[in-house]
């Protein structure tokens, strides 16, 4: 029989559980009725079970429940939208569970270096004067009217608010409130230090202390629990063993499929050169739960914070975002090389990045393959800036990881490195050269401070791979959070919030009105907290 455990009421209580791990702890449990499922094989469909879109209930459904948790609310996953939305529910005086796949709480936030807001209080004490429909209207207007504006209308009026709650919460601000490397307006609060570990992560872990919630740690939700319709639980797997958490509502903020090469390949991106440089945490858990239960698909309009790089030269750090290598404005970037795709062809103005630093490898998508080349002298002239930058350019040619990076005496020789059409690639760089020379491109308009002739070798090719940081949406969810189905009706009882439900974009996380992802990590997370508490309640 498994072993239900039933807690006394309020938030602020805790109790440790008769042989549970020392972090198995419970901030605030309620109590509900669950039938237990140990009767049914593993794999097999429950008596609930609803149709996926994919024509059939896939859920998995242990053989037997080692423990078993009652609660009214369920909170998968705890970093960035998962820590306010637990914060928020412990002030609303629910009672919950939250469950984090991780040995620590923070996730991806940790890297977080600000939070959108118009209108705060820092704002208006630095003069910064903003109108919501100028926010608004510029981001529909890049996103060619696709996002929901009720959405952008939903954060803009509430991201005032959750400035001041983050302070009241201890949350730490450098004083810094900017428009983040050239976006459209100084919307940018920058977390004390550059990072929301330490501004963001650290104060609300200290808060989530001081109301007793403690987070099972090590503990991932595999698939959710139905009823007529409805979701009543998860089915997970942790250091206790196969857990059943039996719950009123469901609150998914798992982080996105950032790190999921798989999710990442089925969005139509080129997985063979990859890095991840978020947490592989994220590898879309809550994507493929909710496509289990029929929830509508958003996958293909998702967007996705990604960067390029070149495997034989070394990953830098966030710290050295700068390095004109790798570095994220570095040679992969583009700027004054020259681009071509697997037909040796030119598709695009390089200086793409000037628009926003990901718009390059959205740019590239499509292709199969992205190549950047140029010669000793834009080489000398924008990226061996120090003798240090040469040494590290030198000793990646000769070991050149990946067979990514190669030198050769003329264009067609570079082409074979690559097995590149010669006479394309050559025809490709002549005509460049050509608009180079007369000091405009009238191909595609790139900025002429950057074109730079590829005349005087060594010739350099390098092969362009993906970095990607976190992705944004792939579950279609509603203004309150609310997980919709392929009709676009509310599946009762689940929520995503953050990265997984995030329906701000439509494929480009473009980072022209800066903050906005993490300002919609903390609204939603509040806003599923209120709602779902208005749900349980009936």
């Amino acid at each position: 029989m498994p072993d239900t455990n039933k807690k006394s009421l309020g938030i602020t209580r805790r109790n440790f559980l008769a042989g549970a791990s020392a972090f198995g702890v419970v901030a605030g449990l309620g109590t509900l009725a669950a039938c237990s499922p140990s009767s049914q094989s593993k794999g097999s469909e429950d008596s609930s079970a609803s149709t996926s879109a994919s024509g059939g209930d896939q859920r998995w459904v242990p053989e037997s429940i080692d423990k078993v948790y009652d609660t009214d609310l369920l909170i998968v996953g705890c970093g960035g939208s998962g820590i306010a939305c637990a914060v928020q529910s412990a002030q609303n005086g629910t009672d919950f569970i939250v469950i984090e796949k991780g040995t620590m709480v923070g996730g991806n936030a940790n890297f977080v270096e600000g939070i959108f807001a118009i209108d705060s209080t820092p704002q208006k004490e630095a003069g910064i004067e903003i109108e919501p429909a100028d926010v608004v209207m510029a981001e529909l207007e890049r996103g060619q009217y696709r996002p929901n504006g009720a959405l952008w209308m939903d954060l803009c009026e509430k991201s005032a608010e959750n400035i001041d709650w983050l302070l009241d919460m201890g949350c730490l601000f450098s004083g810094v409130i900017d428009d983040y490397h050239g976006g459209l307006f100084q919307t940018f609060h920058w977390w004390k230090d550059g990072k929301a570990g330490v501004g963001y992560v650290e104060p609300m872990k200290a808060k989530m202390d001081e109301l007793g919630i403690e987070p099972h740690l090590e503990t991932a939700a595999v698939s959710l629990i139905m009823d007529d319709g409805a979701v009543v639980g998860v089915y997970a797997e942790g250091p206790e063993g196969v857990i059943q958490y039996n719950a009123k509502a469901v609150v998914l903020a798992t982080g996105g499929f950032g790190g999921s090469p798989e999710l990442l390949e089925k969005q139509g991106w080129n997985t063979e050169s990859l890095h991840i440089v978020g947490s592989s945490n994220a590898a879309g858990d809550a994507y493929k739960m909710c496509m289990e239960v029929g929830a509508k698909d958003s996958l293909p309009y998702a967007s996705q914070s990604v960067l390029g790089f070149i495997e034989a030269l070394p990953v830098v750090s966030m710290e050295d975002a700068a390095n004109p290598i790798n570095g994220y404005w570095g040679i992969a970037s583009g700027g004054p090389v020259l681009w071509v795709n697997e037909y040796a062809d030119r598709f695009n103005s390089e200086n793409l990045r000037d628009i926003s630093m990901v718009m390059p490898f959205h740019a590239m998508k499509d292709n199969a393959e992205n190549y950047c080349i140029f010669d000793q002298a834009i080489f000398d002239k924008y990226f061996g800036l120090s003798d240090a930058d040469v040494e590290v350019f030198k000793k990646s040619l000769e070991e050149n990881l990946g067979n990514s990076l190669y030198q050769a005496d003329s264009i067609e020789e570079l082409a074979e490195k690559f097995d590149l059409d010669a006479k394309t690639l050559a025809a490709t760089v002549e005509r460049y050269n050509k608009m180079c020379e007369k000091g405009e491109d009238t191909d595609y308009g790139k900025a002429a401070e950057f074109l730079e002739p590829i005349a005087q070798g060594p010739f350099y090719i390098a092969k362009i791979g993906y970095s990607f940081f976190f992705t944004t949406g792939g579950i279609w969810t509603n203004k309150r959070r609310e997980v919709l189905d392929e009709s676009k009706k509310t599946i009762p009882g689940l929520y995503a919030i953050g990265n997984d439900g995030s329906m701000l974009y439509r494929n480009v996380y473009t980072i022209n009105m800066p903050g906005t992802a993490f300002g919609n990590q903390v609204n939603s997370g509040r806003e599923a907290a209120n709602n779902a508490r208005a749900y349980i309640q009936g």
